[in-house]
């Protein structure tokens, strides 16, 4: 008896133009899966261009572009984006949903995802910290951060800095804690996720409630999904429960061990064949494209 393929959409957030990205989009080439990528409104008109010409190489996925958001590390301009494709893949009513980056790569074959999201189809991927990271989370939406955008991810800047400081000083001096507000918990972990039709198509319907609880927030994309999901009935389905900071919760190899996260190399290319994980990150061709050319090779059917 034949069983019907589920349909997956792919939604990446992409700044530039890179080989990593070229292969990504070929890897993921599958007449049941839709792919949509977010451009950084920051970009060039020519990165654009580039982009934009990868519907090329794409012979059996149905492919979709956006660039409605400037993009800057930390801001609600991530979350709005990644809704953004969310908000237009859901029309399509896929079976699955996954969030990647530019950087990132499959370290499975397309049947092998396939049968993986076959065989555990209804579960929802969603990736939480240690249980001292969620502690943090609470902490840190606790008050407004006003200057995300102007401290960057460097804070190199020492005005901001200082403004950053002095504002958070004032609102713990005033015993400011703006989750009172909210009848849900803020929980945090990776935004790199694959969720169901059905939780993505109550994100979509439901995330107004919770707007404004990221307004004036620090590094929001990484509590979103996790605050929606254990406030919503969906945590039940959850593939991994813990706080525990599994990467496996979200089938996304990450190591933060090595690296921001580290940048995978051609010595890496067996632990990464034998992880049980679908996807991998982080990838660079100018650090080494020896492994990105290995990975495409191997997993290319």
């Amino acid at each position: 008896m034949s069983t019907v393929m589920l349909r997956h959409a792919f939604l990446i957030m992409a700044h530039e133009y890179t080989l990593v990205l070229e292969y990504l989009v070929q890897l993921l080439d599958h007449q049941n899966h839709g792919i949509y990528i977010h451009i950084d409104q920051k970009a060039s008109a020519l990165e654009k261009k580039k982009i934009k010409d990868l519907q090329y190489r794409v012979k059996k996925s149905r492919i979709y572009f956006l660039s409605r958001y400037k993009v800057f590390w930390g801001t609600n301009s991530i979350v709005k984006a990644q809704l953004a494709m969310l908000n237009q893949s859901v029309k399509e009513a896929y079976d699955y949903y996954h969030f990647l980056s530019g950087a990132d790569l499959p370290i499975k074959c397309g049947k092998t995802i396939q049968a993986f999201f076959e065989e555990n189809n209804g579960k929802e991927f969603i990736h939480f910290g240690t249980q001292q990271y969620q502690r943090d989370i609470q902490q840190r939406f606790n008050v407004y951060h006003f200057f995300t955008r102007q401290l960057g991810r460097k804070r190199d800047k020492k005005c901001w800095v200082y403004a950053e400081t002095y504002a958070l000083a004032v609102q713990r001096r005033l015993h400011i804690d703006r989750t009172k507000k909210h009848d849900y918990t803020f929980y945090g972990g990776s935004n790199w996720c694959s969720i169901t039709n059905a939780f993505a198509c109550y994100v979509v319907k439901n995330f107004p409630t919770f707007r404004k609880g990221f307004y004036f927030s620090q590094i929001s994309d990484e509590s979103v999904w996790q605050t929606i999901v254990m406030a919503s009935p969906y945590r039940q389905n959850l593939y991994h429960d813990r706080f525990d900071n599994d990467c496996g919760a979200c089938l996304r190899y990450i190591d933060w061990e090595r690296g921001n996260p580290y940048v995978f190399r051609r010595e890496d290319f067996e632990d990464l064949m034998a992880s049980n994980c679908m996807f991998a990150r982080k990838f660079d061709e100018k650090t080494d494209l020896e492994i990105i050319e290995q990975l495409y090779h191997t997993l290319k059917e």
